[in-house]
């Protein structure tokens, strides 16, 4: 079985938990000291933090008795292993911010921060790993799945959505300490360069890549955890 899942953190900390095996104060412990009580579930095999280098999105491959596939473990590093992991209920993959006990009113909030993960409950052996080394593989498969065309509209997406959001940034700068006129100018440049990347977003091109990229966080998530 080969479940995948995606999640985010504004925390850096990325974390694989159920709600079934934290205990009763877990949510107002969460509030005071996440960490420690993190680290303790961790030692306890009740959950999996994961290597987390900073914000943003993540995702995972986990292959429940069955081998991890030869192309993808070329790239795992950091192997940790987990001799008793318990799976109980359902479980989360994201943002350690967003775990809770009962109390899920912030993930209720920002939803595509955490995703549910479906495991048949137990106690199985883990193995946890980060894969790295995936940008030149990267951007072969976005030429292969989306076209050489395609990936320029989406490398240059990326670079006018960067001038937009400064534009916006410099406009509300100016607006207090510039004349109205260069205010004026800067949030005219501002308001095109918004204009072109959301018109930009909504080409085939740019869905093609976006379609891509997807199947790639699948077929080569940011962490692998292999249980048996």
């Amino acid at each position: 079985m080969k479940i995948t899942a995606s999640g985010g953190t504004d925390g850096a900390n990325i974390v694989l938990f159920w709600p079934d095996n934290l205990p009763e104060d877990a949510d107002a412990a969460l509030q005071n000291e996440p960490i420690t009580l993190v680290e303790a579930l961790r030692a306890q095999g009740k959950l999996i933090w994961f290597l987390c280098e900073g914000d943003g999105g993540y995702t995972v491959a986990i292959y429940v008795q069955r081998q991890v596939p030869e192309n993808l473990m070329a790239l795992c590093r950091d192997e940790e292993q987990i001799p008793n992991l318990l799976v109980r209920g359902t479980g989360y993959f994201g943002g350690m911010e967003y775990m809770f006990k009962r109390d899920s009113s912030f993930l209720t909030k920002y939803p595509q921060m955490c995703e549910q993960v479906r495991i048949p409950e137990g106690n199985y052996s883990a193995r946890v790993y980060r894969t790295e080394s995936r940008e030149t593989l990267y951007n072969s498969w976005i030429l292969t799945q989306a076209g050489a065309a395609a990936k320029r509209i989406s490398d240059l997406h990326g670079v006018i959505t960067a001038c937009a959001v400064v534009g916006v940034f410099a406009s509300v700068i100016t607006l207090f300490v510039a004349s109205l006129t260069i205010w004026y100018c800067i949030t005219a440049l501002a308001a095109i360069f918004v204009f072109v990347a959301v018109a930009m977003s909504r080409t085939e091109s740019y869905r093609a890549v976006a379609k891509a990229k997807e199947a790639f966080e699948k077929e080569y998530p940011s962490y692998v955890v292999h249980l048996e």
